[in-house]
């Protein structure tokens, strides 16, 4: 099982990304913009407009600075809390 976490900023929407993929694909996102911030998982996918990334990781167009470690992924996880 692989592990790969992702930080990408979404210009266009001004929006910032965090994602957790396993084996390719989205387990966990963080999305946060000027609205505040959401927190989506494989058990509460959707919440109203908001929706859990589904297409595999492959897919997305990504730069080497767009990994972050597992450590700076739950850093940002734990702010739900």
């Amino acid at each position: 099982m692989e592990e790969k976490y992702i930080k990408k900023y979404w210009e266009e929407e001004d929006i910032l990304f965090y994602l957790h993929f396993r084996d390719d694909f989205a387990v966990r996102q963080i999305e946060e913009s000027s609205k505040g911030r959401i927190y989506l998982s494989e058990e509460r996918p959707v919440i109203g407009e908001y929706m859990l990334y589904d297409q595999r990781l492959s897919d997305l167009d990504l730069t080497e600075t767009d990994f972050i470690t597992e450590q700076e992924f739950e850093k940002e996880w734990k702010k739900e809390k």
